[in-house]
């Protein structure tokens, strides 16, 4: 606390931190502020996360416990790359209970491995630390084979995205949905990869990161040919002027490389300049490059992609939704300082829309405010406090759609209040009825249903059409072929004729059998069906008779009942009782009358000074009026021979004197550099723990901090302090009973901070400044006495001082010229003496007032040959009057603006009607005031508005049938409803409501109208039966919403009983004595009655059936070998029924056999018998084993299983060898341990052992010289050895001679030569220009010669 470390690190922009240790050993923590507010502290772990060592396919988890106040924000990094967040690579998660913040890898890979850094931040500070996942690769997954595979899959993928012509172009066809999504993906950010691959249908997240990066290694590679630097990638986004860009920042290398603009794959042409005719331009300003595309509409949707050269740069994937604004936004005039909003309907729901403030993007910050309804229909704007400043045109954008408004701010025209800043208003200003709003949006959210299902209606009819157009077409091609084979047939014989009569005939009569068999299908089901509804009958029948005979009849019996004596209603309660204080002991009985005894320690005690003993009813008391250590012990009551016990433990907790406390807790101050002094006394048992805290940080012995601890006593001294030392002191005291604190306040007082800024300007005029400022962030713990001011004219050098002027932070100068501007300097005097001064910005007295716009035209009707427009006058006049207005108009997509009115003809009233207009055009508006000084600034434009007359609401839709169900779901499918000119409009969307059997209203599903013909509604109840309506919507509103004919039960199709699991075992061995546990999971709709049998009976109570969702689990907890037996279980529902049976068979290591006997009937044969197993006769499964052993190999062998009796013969018994045999009891849990016969001998007279050699022929040996290893080539640096060798053989030993250029070398002591068993060297150690030439070795002996030669060349 009193030492700081001066060493920060950068924690955020301009943000330095102070290093602070951690109790948990590894975590790092930086402090972004010097002193914290009360009550606030740093981020750290309480449990930080333990290294993982994990094979390869498991689950990792890491686990990590934060503390802070405020509570901290968990984020987590890695050291080598990105962590991708995927349900199926890594989850981030919370738990409310636990308190534990973790992150798992369900199925972690190799590449997973890495160093992983938590980070737990709060305003106050961040607190890290690290973690290390090392994984263990198993399996053949990460072979070379494979990663060579997948190189070859990217390569085949980059082979699609780049076939092109000669000149770089791309071959003229549509993409294809593979190449496009990667093509998205390689554009994409990297939080957008999931959703990419949910609306394209991949699944396999992992493998898609690896193909991309591999991809996009390669794409930098041929961009870097061409452009230089690229950067700033802004996808297409559309603005309030109707027109989509798209950004790009790149330095091409070649100015003369093309640039290509597609569009789905198909080239797009453009212009460089920018004109009106070309829908898409490409604007370039330095290195930025800007594609422009005008008149928006539907079919501008689809992949955008910008080549260089021929190499793909960048891709944007635009969509364009099907919404338009039902409610467009209206001018607002709203009073300076007063809140103004904006506010429109849409046709379809939408999540947010684009809101610009005079062409700026706007979000949610302490200026604007942007809120959503819940059906996403209604949006709104907020603009807070307005000031003149914030007055222009607003605009909403939704997709390709926009409309705008002006926000008109009126100033305050009160001449007493000019020059001064308003007071803050709590109206707002613009806004409708909220609740015609709402019936609007819920019109459209009908009209947006019922355009969806008329969508669907119209999609299954032509489906319908479309399979009777291919059935047709089908049965044509049928008759053609069979009038083929019958002309065919003609030329045959008569008797051809004939058979073909006869098979026709037993044709018709198979056909007539199964029409009788389908007949019987029917009949039978209809059986089923009454003999169930009979049964249900039966059923409520019996149960109503059940009912009734519970009725009793007769007198009832009275009970008799017996007083079982006195007996306690609460007995007493160990109790734990201070030193020094009162205790007591009570106990409740069941009469008043009864007396009783106390004891204590078995001894009878009565009332004395210091115990009270009463009674009040039948409540007994034991009060102990000051607890001492004699007190302590075991207390008894007893009454009527009744007793209850109880302990009273004396303790001894450390205790603070009252008035000791009182005044410690009064606050201390002190003046800085000076010193203060805490103490206070304290009672309890020794020993004592003592520790003294300033600001939460524990204090100890330094060169400013003494502790002093004394008998009963304990003092902290701090000297020099400083001013950040204020605040609080706790002491805390703890022994073996308990812990106690005590807290007082320290206050250092020390000269104010200056006063702060910035200056908020409340009025200047030309007589008079006034302004605000903020008082000083720290007032050294004084109340502020004065503020000093002094004033400087700008351009002198002089300060006028002016004086202590109050403890206020407000100034009014009222000695100030017209039109000069003032500098002011600030100081703040306390009774510690003067702050450092704040300087002001440069403040002008007296500006002059200009005229600002009208609010934006506002349209009151359109037709198609007339578009009638209304604004507001301007708030700022100008100081005169408003003479007129002049009106321009746009058509939309346009940069021009056109005068409505002629220029010497201004309009005098505030509204005009435009005739000039084109119907089917957009248009808009914008209009300007004018007064005795000439035109004023334009207002901004009005919303678009088209020359047509309006649109009528869409009709119901058509086919509205249900495709699927669930317990929770249903989903939903229609046509769209029918385009009547004059009557019906095409429908823009639509809204699904469903309503409860129970309930009058309808509940609306989705918010915001849905443009597909099809809707899934969520969160049903089971089995719930409820009503179900779709209505479609349009500009012109919603139209009559469409029910279906029934209502619908919340439940899936039926679905008979089945199996899912794709192996079941049908036996299963038990050892007697633990659990059996069976499994198996199904399916059934509706939920399936479940029954477990055992040998076709009901299982017993012991037998624990469990039953779920879709699974059953039969439980037996310790099994016995009664428990054997086959299980079955029966799904059944009324649908039908499943069975599946498994035989558990519960036994366990079998008893061995009894003794063996060994008896030999055959000659070479033994016949090994031995007394049955213990286990036999209740172990049918069970049977033996028979092993043996002999002299010669004195190792065990099988040489039987599965023996059922108790008799075997062995065979091939060899005389003079010894045997021993050992037999086995064997079940399926194992062998028994072994029971041994005795050693078998049969002796046998041995022969005497005669061993014949053949003899021995001498072998020649003898053969002429042969090299094995002829000598080799040789080139060698001069200066440098050169080694030659070769190899050969012959017998006798051959003689060697060395020769260069058929000169002998062997009596040369230049050369060294050896001959080592057949390895013939020679070595030179300084190699010259006079050992060049040719090498030769001749070997000979008596049986011939041979020779070999090489060429040894020098280099220099």
């Amino acid at each position: 606390m009193w030492k700081r470390s001066k060493v920060t690190d950068q924690t955020a922009a301009g943000q330095a931190g102070i290093k602070k240790k951690s109790k948990v050993p590894g975590v790092m923590i930086t402090q972004f502020k010097e002193e914290l507010p009360e009550g606030m502290s740093t981020p750290d772990f309480t449990r930080k996360p333990i290294a993982l060592t994990i094979q390869e396919g498991k689950l990792a988890v890491f686990k990590a416990i934060v503390v802070g106040t405020p509570t901290p924000v968990i984020t987590w990094s890695r050291a080598n790359g990105e962590i991708h967040f995927h349900p199926d690579m890594c989850l981030q998660k919370y738990d409310d209970v636990t308190h534990e913040h973790t992150i798992e890898f369900p199925k972690v890979a190799p590449e997973d491995a890495d160093t992983y850094k938590c980070f737990a931040t709060n305003e106050y500070g961040r607190a890290m630390c690290t973690v290390v996942l090392n994984v263990i690769e198993v399996g053949f997954s990460k072979t070379k084979e494979l990663q060579k595979k997948q190189g070859e899959d990217v390569t085949d993928f980059r082979k699609k995205l780049k076939k092109r012509n000669a000149d770089g172009t791309r071959e003229e066809k549509p993409m294809e949905p593979e190449e496009k999504v990667w093509e998205i993906l390689l554009s994409a950010e990297k939080k957008d990869y999931e959703h990419i691959c949910s609306d394209y249908g991949i699944t396999d997240f992992r493998g898609m990161l690896k193909k991309l990066t591999e991809m996009k290694k390669e794409r930098e590679e041929e961009i870097a040919e061409f452009v230089s630097h690229i950067s700033t990638l802004k996808h297409i986004e559309v603005n309030d002027d109707d027109m989509a860009t798209i950004e790009i920042d790149m330095d091409i290398k070649d100015p003369m490389s093309k640039i290509f603009l597609y569009k789905d794959g198909v080239m797009v042409p453009f212009t460089q300049e920018l004109g009106d005719e070309q829908k898409h331009s490409l604007k370039q300003i330095g290195k930025k490059y800007v594609f422009q595309i005008k008149k928006l509409g539907s079919e501008d949707a689809g992949l955008y992609s910008v080549d260089v050269g021929g190499v793909n740069v960048f891709s944007t994937n635009f969509k364009v939704p099907e919404v338009d604004f039902a409610v467009k936004i209206q001018e607002v005039k709203a009073e300076e300082r007063q809140d103004a909003i904006f506010q429109c309907v849409l046709s379809a729901p939408m999540n947010e829309l684009k809101w610009y403030g005079k062409s700026s993007p706007l979000s949610n910050s302490e200026k604007h405010e942007i809120t959503v309804s819940e059906d996403m229909l209604i949006h709104k704007l907020v603009v807070r406090d307005c000031m003149p400043l914030d007055g222009g045109i607003y605009a909403a954008v939704a997709g390709i759609k926009s409309c705008n408004a002006w926000l008109v701010v009126e100033v305050d025209k009160d001449p007493a209040n000019k020059g001064k800043k308003a007071a803050r208003k709590t109206t707002v200003a613009g806004g409708g009825n909220d609740e015609d709003l709402l019936k609007i949006a819920k019109e459209q959210q009908e009209k947006y249903q019922k355009e969806m299902e008329e969508k669907l209606e119209m999609a299954k009819k032509a489906q319908a059409e479309k399979e009777i157009a291919d059935a047709a077409a089908k049965v044509e091609a049928e008759a053609a072929k069979k009038a083929a084979a019958e002309a065919k047939a003609a030329a045959k014989a008569i008797p051809m004729n004939t058979q073909m009569m006869k098979k026709e005939e037993e044709k018709e009569d198979e056909r007539e059998k199964e029409d009788e068999g389908e007949k019987e299908e029917k009949e039978e089901r209809v059986e089923k069906v009454e003999k169930m509804e009979k049964m249900e009958r039966e059923e409520k029948e019996g149960k109503e008779v059940k009912r009734k005979k519970r009725v009793r009849d007769g007198p009832l019996v009275p009970d008799k009942v017996e007083d079982p004596g006195v007996h306690f209603h609460a007995g007493l309660s160990d109790c734990k009782a201070i030193m020094g204080e009162a205790a007591e002991l009570e106990c409740k009985v069941s009469s008043e009358d009864c007396e009783g005894i106390w004891y204590r320690d078995g001894e009878e005690i009565k009332s004395s000074d210091g115990i009270t003993i009463s009674k009040e009813g039948s409540f007994h008391r034991l009060k102990i009026h000051k607890v001492t250590e004699e007190f302590g012990g075991k207390y008894k009551f007893e009454a009527d021979g009744r007793k209850t016990e109880a302990l009273i433990l004396v303790e001894d907790p450390p205790r603070f004197d009252a008035e000791e406390l009182e005044a410690f807790k009064t606050p201390v101050t002190v003046k800085k550099g000076h010193k203060a002094t805490f103490k206070l006394p304290y009672v309890g048992r020794e020993p004592f723990k003592i520790q003294w805290y300033l600001e939460g940080e524990e204090l100890s012995d330094e060169s400013n901090i003494k502790l002093e601890h004394t008998d009963g006593c304990t003092r902290l001294l701090l000297t020099k302090l400083q001013r950040k030392d204020s605040g609080e002191i706790k002491i805390k005291l703890k022994n073996e009973f308990g812990t106690t604190e005590a807290i007082s306040q320290l206050l250092v007082l020390d000269k104010p901070t200056p006063p702060m800024g910035p200056l908020e300007i409340v009025e200047a005029s030309s007589s008079t400044i006034e302004f605000k400022w903020r008082p000083p962030k720290d007032n050294g713990g004084c109340k502020i006495g004065n503020y000093i001011l002094e004033r400087q004219q700008v351009g002198r050098n002089t300060w006028k001082k002016l004086g202590p002027i109050g403890p206020d932070a407000t100034y009014k100068d009222s000695d100030v010229d017209h039109g000069r501007r003032y500098c002011y300097r600030i100081r703040v005097e306390t009774e510690m003496g003067t702050s450092e001064l704040m300087e002001t910005e440069d403040i002008q007295a007296g500006t002059k007032a200009y005229p600002g716009p009208p609010s934006a035209p506002k349209v009151v009707t359109a037709f198609k040959d007339c578009i009638n427009l209304s604004w507001s006058p301007p708030s700022n006049t100008g100081g005169t009057n408003i003479l007129g207005y002049n009106l321009e108009k746009r058509k939309k997509g346009s940069n021009l603006w056109g005068q409505v009115n002629p220029p010497e003809d201004m309009i005098k009233g505030k509204g005009h009607g435009v005739k000039d207009v084109v119907e089917g055009m957009e248009y808009e508006f914008r209009v300007s005031a004018i007064n005795n000084s000439g035109a004023g600034e334009f207002s901004t434009p009005s919303e678009f508005v088209f020359a047509r007359d309006p649109k009528k609401p869409p009709g119901q839709v058509i086919d509205f049938k249900v495709t699927d169900s669930s317990y929770t779901t249903l989903s939903l499918s229609w046509t769209k409803p029918k385009d009547i000119e004059g009557v019906e409009d095409e429908a823009k969307g639509y809204f699904v409501e469903i309503r409860p059997a129970e309930n009058t209203e309808w509940d609306r599903c989705n918010t915001n109208a849905i443009t597909l013909n099809f809707y899934t509604v969520k969160g049903m109840k089971s089995m719930a039966m409820y009503w179900v309506r779709v209505i479609a919507t349009n500009d012109g509103g919603e139209g009559e919403p469409k029910d279906l004919d029934n209502y619908i039960l919340a439940m899936p199709p039926p679905v008979r009983p089945r199996f899912t699991d794709v192996k079941m075992k049908s036996f299963m061995v038990v050892r007697a004595g633990n659990s059996a546990r069976f499994n198996i999971n199904f399916e059934a709709s509706p939920w399936p009655d479940v029954i477990w049998l055992k040998d076709g009976v009901p299982v017993s109570k012991k037998v624990t059936v469990s039953n779920a969702e879709g699974t059953s689990q039969l439980l037996i907890p310790s099994s016995e070998r009664s428990d054997t037996g086959i299980y079955t279980i029966v799904v059944k529902n009324i649908v039908g029924q499943e069975t599946f049976s498994i035989e558990i068979r519960v036994t366990d290591e079998p008893k061995p056999p009894g003794p063996v006997d060994i008896d030999e009937n055959v000659p070479g044969t033994v016949t090994i018998s031995w007394a049955a197993s213990a286990d036999e006769k209740r172990d049918d499964r069970l049977h033996y084993m028979v092993t043996k052993r002999d002299s010669s190999k004195r190792t065990w062998h099988t040489v039987a299983d599965h023996i059922f009796n108790n008799k075997f013969t062995a065979c091939n018994i060899m005389p003079g060898r010894e045997y021993q045999f050992r037999v086995y009891a064997k079940n399926d849990m194992g062998l028994s341990k072994p029971s041994e016969s005795p050693k078998w001998l049969i002796s046998t007279k041995k022969e005497k052992f005669t061993l014949n050699l053949p003899e021995a022929k001498a072998c020649d040996l003898q053969c002429p010289p042969k090299f094995l290893v002829p000598l080799k080539m040789h080139t060698a640096p001069q200066g440098y050895e050169c080694y030659m060798s070769c190899a050969v053989k012959g017998d006798p030993t051959p003689h060697v001679t060395w020769l260069r250029n058929n000169i002998s070398l062997n009596t040369n002591t230049n050369y060294f030569i050896s001959n080592t068993c057949g390895v013939c060297s020679l070595l030179i150690l300084r190699v010259g220009p006079k050992d060049t030439g040719e090498y030769k070795v001749v070997v000979e002996n008596t049986m011939g010669r041979a020779e070999c030669s090489t060429k040894l060349t020098v280099r220099e």
